[in-house]
């Protein structure tokens, strides 16, 4: 969920020319230094009869940046109609920039860490230019939109990861991570309003501020850091010119320093990588089939072991399968059910890279209760495997509106917001064919 909101800078009215030689021997947009001298003679070639001259004049200043700001609002009052249009372009895509004029610095609040241990990220953005700039965060603390310490914690995330860059030692690059967003309002308008381009704050020349983006690898939103060894942060900040020799040079670049953070302890190689939810398996035991689920996240995982036909209660089958041929046998002890049999004790908590026993039945009873539903055991070709679903989370409950929430008369566990990391999607096992009763 990164390029939340990337800003792309815009300069119109011949600028996008790639078929139009730039100006020999000076070909790219240097970002050196220029002195009031040299910006005044690009000023003027704002106005030139050389079309080229023109368009070479624009992106030096915008390359130079903020240091032409003084003649450029000079040069936007022209009586020149080019001249003072195209001052006027590149003011404004000045303007545009995040980060104009400061330096950015990042540090960890601690330098070593188990991977399930939070840490917190600090950016520190000091102005050193005399102009204000603007920055992609909300940095009045007093005046924050996010209604919940979650809230706070996805926006924060979602507000620096468009710009961090963070890789393994090995050289692997470490994605943003964010659960489900959808039954929690708060998170929800949080990231509806990043993605509505905002918050967008000003910074004052010579004022530098900090901002924290706390549990940086196990909040809500995260960069999951699973591997021990060595990683680095870079807060990395490229405009998205639509001009080719701009982009190419990466005008209006900011790069912070490299903060770096050590693992000292990986996540067990159960916990997936790639952001697999959990698996199932199927075993034989002796004389009985065991069915047991693996929580392949990286955060805890709370799992419904209540089981009956129909929500809030899981639903756990054996499933029979020949050819077209399928036949399901419910583990659940009550076939009918209401909300005041749902026990919450039976809603358990699953640590990252854990097993927990769903279900198991003796052979002998799973071949009874198959021949009796009509399956053909017969021959060798048949197979079975277990299946489990849930849909007893925070969006059913939200769907069942004042029924439940805030309702005296419900189920104490269903007055308030369920647990967040519910497992709620359907898993299957592998197969076992044929089991035979010896």
């Amino acid at each position: 969920m990164t390029a939340i909101r990337y800003g792309v800078v815009l300069i119109l009215l011949g600028l996008m020319c790639p078929s139009r030689p730039l100006l020999a021997g000076e070909d790219r947009p240097s970002t050196s230094a220029a002195t009031d001298a040299r910006i005044a003679e690009l000023i003027r070639d704002l106005g030139d009869a050389s079309y080229e001259k023109r368009v070479f004049a624009t992106r030096r200043l915008c390359a130079i940046g903020v240091k032409a700001r003084d003649m450029l609002l000079t040069a936007a009052g022209s009586d020149d109609a080019e001249t003072a249009l195209r001052a006027k372009q590149v003011l404004n895509a000045l303007d545009s920039l995040w980060f104009a004029g400061t330096d950015v610095s990042l540090a960890f609040s601690r330098t070593k860490t188990a991977w399930d241990e939070p840490v917190d990220l600090r950016i520190a953005i000091a102005n050193n230019s005399k102009y204000p700039t603007r920055l992609p965060f909300e940095i009045d603390r007093g005046k924050r939109s996010a209604t919940s310490a979650d809230a706070l914690q996805v926006g924060d995330m979602l507000d620096v990861a468009d710009w961090l860059k963070v890789r393994h030692r090995d050289g692997r690059e470490i994605e943003l991570r964010v659960d489900d967003i959808s039954a929690d309002a708060a998170v929800t308008a949080a990231v509806q309003l990043r993605l509505n381009g905002e918050p967008i704050s000003t910074l004052d020349p010579g004022v530098r501020i900090s901002v924290t983006a706390r549990a940086f690898n196990r909040g809500w939103a995260r960069y999951p850091l699973l591997d021990a060894g060595e990683y680095v942060v870079v807060l990395d900040y490229v405009p998205e010119w639509q001009d080719e020799a701009l982009a190419a040079e990466r005008v209006g670049r900011v790069v912070s320093n490299k903060a770096t953070i050590t693992v000292t302890t990986g996540a067990a190689e159960s916990v997936s990588r790639g952001g697999a939810v959990a698996s199932l398996t199927l075993t034989r035991e002796g004389a009985e089939l065991v069915s047991r689920l693996v929580n392949r996240t990286d955060q805890v995982m709370v799992l419904n072991k209540n089981f009956a036909a129909s929500p809030p209660f899981a639903q756990g089958r054996w499933v029979y399968t020949l050819g077209d041929s399928i036949h399901e046998l419910p583990i659940a002890s009550k076939l009918t059910a209401s909300w005041h049999d749902f026990d919450q004790a039976r809603l358990v908590r699953v640590h990252p890279g854990h097993t927990i026993e769903l279900a198991r039945i003796k052979i002998a009873e799973l071949h009874n209760s198959l021949i009796q539903a009509g399956a053909d055991l017969s021959g060798d070709r048949w197979a079975v495997h277990f299946s489990y679903s849930n849909t007893c989370d925070r969006q059913w409950q939200s769907r069942q509106g004042s029924a439940l929430l805030g309702n005296e008369d419900a189920p104490t566990i269903f007055r308030k917001p369920l647990p967040r990391l519910i497992l709620s999607t359907r898993h299957a096992s592998n197969a076992l064919t044929a089991p035979r009763t010896r």
